[in-house]
């Protein structure tokens, strides 16, 4: 019956067309021809994932140049790149949502044969579920200085992409079929439904990156691309259509600890922009934690969700479902199936077939392994045994856990009561402490579903 309706509702998108004539807006770049959506009054689901920090395979040997980036890193799951996305693929292909968004950050660091590959995968997306892919580049995709390939115990510098070679890249994955293009960033508006249209917004910075030596961190919307919203806002009133915007930066703050470089620029006139517009909803990444957070305006709130890093556990995305009828948006996670597509493909590699325990083990004790390094190198923790500090490093590797994943309203209570926690209670002031009772302090709030009420 599902597969009936999906092809019912696949049909009748080569039956609907849609004109532009409105956002007349000098920085909009206008879509001649006819736009194919799903009719009015349907319900949509769209998967929503970020930071894939794909690595196309040809580039790393798995030497000891690679081993040494990876034990450097940030428990990004790289050895595995293609195997995730090829998961990924494998959920969209069981499931078949309308939509898949993928909001920066594709590649691991811009690596142009990175992005060729992974628009290579996303094309089959396409074509073996019948499912829209839509894409917005992150800091790590455009002029990255720091693309590079492993061999052996060496690395080389590789080629990267700028914002023409990325939309030319990914001009199937929503550029060619915008309704609107802002002139100056890669920015776009989208339209997979009559009623719900994806507000596509580039919030990179990446001219600088050759002279910064590295992948600027922070970014913004400029004026004119300010100007381009409201022009796609006014449009998307006059057509009755909800607005969902989706960026790389966060549009909120979602950490006590880290903000700068991670909340957009200019904050509050990217959110007053957006409210003014009706968005509801944004979905962004770049920060890798699980967390939503809210902003009321008046009788107005807009809720930024951040999922956590597709490629960093614990490997999982959004599932956001649509409402016709209700005009309400509901969000929740999903992980990442990579076990079941291991099964189904024959694979022989327990990591693979095991992947959730595999991955957590070692984020956790990644996270436990450098924490107790500090531990046993700062003289003022000299007093605790070395059975002490393990366990204290233990407590430092499940919290950052959970911050990732976005489970402390579950998960928090555990840890809180643990030995290793009340030992930090009495520890000497140091900044590690500090990020610990911090981390444990976290609000306590559902950072994995929400419902939304669209006016």
């Amino acid at each position: 019956m599902r597969a009936l309706k999906q092809g019912m509702r696949r049909a009748c998108i080569g039956l609907l067309l849609f004109a532009l004539a409105g956002c007349s807006d000098g920085n909009a770049v206008i879509q001649e021809p006819p736009v194919y959506r799903i009719q009015s009054g349907s319900d949509l689901t769209l998967f929503t994932a970020t930071d894939t920090h794909y690595l196309a395979p040809g580039l790393t040997d798995g030497g000891a140049a690679f081993r040494s980036f990876l034990a450097a890193g940030d428990g990004k799951q790289l050895e595995y790149s293609n195997e995730m996305i090829q998961a990924l693929a494998y959920d969209v292909q069981t499931q078949r949502p309308d939509v898949l968004i993928l909001s920066g950050d594709l590649t691991n660091n811009g690596e142009r044969e990175s992005h060729l590959e992974l628009a290579r995968h996303l094309q089959q997306i396409e074509q073996s579920s019948g499912t829209r892919v839509y894409v917005v580049p992150g800091n790590h995709d455009l002029l990255n200085p720091w693309a590079q390939s492993f061999k052996g115990r060496r690395r080389y510098d590789t080629e990267s992409i700028d914002t023409a070679n990325f939309r030319s890249i990914y001009s199937h994955f929503g550029y060619d079929e915008a309704l609107s293009r802002d002139k100056e960033s890669l920015s776009y508006l989208a339209a997979p439904a009559d009623d719900l249209w994806l507000l596509m917004l580039d919030t990179t910075q990446s001219r600088n990156n050759a002279k910064l030596g590295s992948p600027q961190l922070d970014g913004r919307l400029g004026a004119a691309t300010l100007q381009w919203i409201d022009a796609c806002g006014k449009l998307a009133a006059k057509e009755g259509a909800q607005l969902v915007a989706v960026m790389h930066h966060n549009l909120l703050d979602h950490s006590e600890l880290i903000q700068e470089g991670f909340t957009i620029n200019d904050r509050q006139q990217v959110t007053d922009t957006l409210i003014n517009n009706g968005v509801a909803a944004t979905l962004s990444g770049h920060i890798h934690i699980q967390d939503i957070s809210t902003y009321q305006q008046g009788s107005h709130p807009i809720y930024d969700i951040a999922n956590s890093a597709l490629s960093v556990y614990p490997h999982q995305y959004g599932v956001l479902k649509y409402s016709a009828a209700a005009r309400t948006l509901d969000y929740s996670t999903t992980r990442l199936n990579m076990e079941l597509w291991a099964a189904a493909n024959g694979s022989k590699d327990p990591n693979l077939l095991q992947f959730g325990t595999y991955s957590k083990e070692a984020f956790s004790n990644r996270s436990a392994k450098r924490s107790y390094a500090r531990l046993s190198a700062n003289s003022i923790y000299s007093g605790y045994t070395p059975e002490e500090r393990w366990r204290m490093a233990e407590t430092v590797g499940r919290l950052n856990e959970i911050y990732f994943a976005g489970t402390g309203a579950t998960e928090l209570p555990a840890v809180l009561s643990s030995a290793g926690y009340k030992l930090w209670l009495d520890a000497p002031a140091d900044g590690l402490k500090h990020y610990v009772l911090t981390m444990a302090q976290r609000e306590k709030k559902n950072n994995q579903q929400l419902h939304v009420q669209l006016p």
